[in-house]
């Protein structure tokens, strides 16, 4: 089967979590409180409810309908009884000084009774932060730091995968405005994700990987805002490699605001795409899932290099919205703290030994820029955003699924999120 064929996989399993308001701990789980019925879809969400509960009375509640599947494919359920890792395991976690990776090697270290993790970085001076910060866990050798130059080389990973129980393989550039797309974007995105999984088809130790993916590849950005719209776990994005690719491609089939985004959106589409092709088509002993996040915000675990020059994309909006000025138009309206992302990876790695594939789709917090404004104005009066108010309509996601998979019901807040992340630039500032 080729890799890059376009089939969606129908395995693939997502949950949705979603906040109530940017301020609330506390997230929306029940389908009764997410779903905003309109006239056709009334019908579908008394079947889904009803289907629901009917899991629940049987003692089968499942991570989401797997009825397309073949027969030979089993259903992993809840992973909330799952038990942790041991210090017998051994967890791999790729790209380790990024933003997300760096507080699962931090969550996975804060275990007393965790696994040894092995982390990967690119280049000496990436493992220098990481060195510095988890000195006594490399001392007691439950952390080690191996260099991986090139993500993409043959038999990168060969080395890396030794021994390894549980892969969190986070690792994945954000790359805009490529010369060549299929070669700087496409290919690198979609062979960075199926060369690890193809070696850790020959590791006899592995009972798990996890990978981040993105809310990039379920998103119909052309149809932008979709009031009134749920996104669920059937959701792709539609776009095509062959799209992707051209160069003649005309962007203006999109809004404005995602189209320097529309191939970046399609590389993350195609890379898991392509995850579950080879997962579905080797059926491997050990279980995949995919987290899908949208913007990420919240501190992160090692000093900032360079202060707001060193944050990711998501992390510099929210400074950018903090520090002032016109407010960017609203994107992607759904949040998550990076903090809680870690966790899910942890959780998912807990409970992904079962043998079936899964999947975990992370929506953040439902917030635009001028509520992280008001956010900052409220808790830093030294700071003057935009008083200006974005007031349109957007998108839902669907959250019924989430606790679950993951057993995780308590989140941080949006308002926390974006406290946490300002403070940290200010504290490096001085201000």
């Amino acid at each position: 089967m080729p890799i890059l064929s376009l089939a969606s996989p129908p395995h693939r399993k997502r949950a949705m979590l979603r906040s109530n308001d940017f301020t609330n701990h506390t997230w929306r789980l029940s389908a009764l409180q997410d779903f905003k019925p309109g006239i056709g879809q009334g019908i579908g969400f008394l079947y889904k409810l009803w289907q629901r509960l009917a899991h629940f009375l049987s003692g089968q509640l499942q991570s989401r309908d797997r009825s397309n599947l073949p027969p030979n494919i089993s259903t992993p359920t809840s992973n909330i009884n799952m038990p942790p890792l041991s210090p017998e395991d051994l967890v791999l976690v790729t790209g380790a000084n990024g933003h997300v990776a760096q507080h699962v090697v931090d969550q996975f270290l804060s275990l007393p009774t965790g696994p040894r993790v092995r982390a990967t970085v690119r280049s000496a001076s990436s493992a220098a932060g990481l060195e510095s910060h988890f000195a006594a866990s490399l001392a007691s050798s439950r952390l080690e730091i191996v260099l991986i130059p090139d993500l993409l080389a043959p038999d990168a990973f060969s080395e890396a995968l030794t021994d390894v129980t549980h892969i969190a393989h986070v690792a994945s550039p954000l790359a805009i405005n490529v010369t060549d797309v299929s070669r700087d974007l496409l290919a690198p995105a979609i062979t960075g994700t199926t060369a690890l999984l193809t070696a850790a088809l020959t590791s006899p130790s592995l009972k798990s990987v996890v990978v981040t993916g993105s809310f990039a590849a379920v998103m119909d950005v052309a149809k932008h805002p979709r009031p009134g719209y749920v996104y669920t776990a059937a959701d792709w994005n539609p776009i095509t490699y062959a799209e992707a690719a051209d160069p003649a491609l005309d962007l203006s089939r999109w809004p404005a605001v995602y189209r320097p985004f529309v191939t970046y959106m399609a590389s993350k589409t195609l890379a898991e795409r392509a995850a579950w092709e080879v997962w579905e088509r080797e059926r491997p002993r050990w279980g995949l899932s995919v987290l899908l996040p949208s913007y990420i915000g919240g501190p992160y675990v090692l000093p900032l290099k360079g202060g707001a020059e060193g944050l990711s994309w998501s992390t510099g909006l929210v400074w950018g919205v903090a520090k002032g000025g016109k407010l960017p138009a609203v994107d992607y309206p759904d949040w998550t703290d990076v903090r809680d992302v870690a966790g899910a990876h942890v959780r998912a790695l807990e409970g992904g030994g079962g043998g079936g594939g899964g999947g975990v789709f992370l929506g953040g917090g439902g917030i635009t820029y001028s509520d992280i404004a008001d956010i900052v104005r409220k808790n830093f009066t030294q700071l003057k955003p935009s008083d200006e108010k974005q007031v349109e309509t957007y998108h839902d996601v669907d959250t019924s699924e989430a606790a679950e998979v993951l057993g995780i019901t308590e989140w941080t807040s949006m308002e926390k999120m974006v406290v946490d992340s300002v403070s940290q630039v200010l504290e490096y500032e001085g201000k």
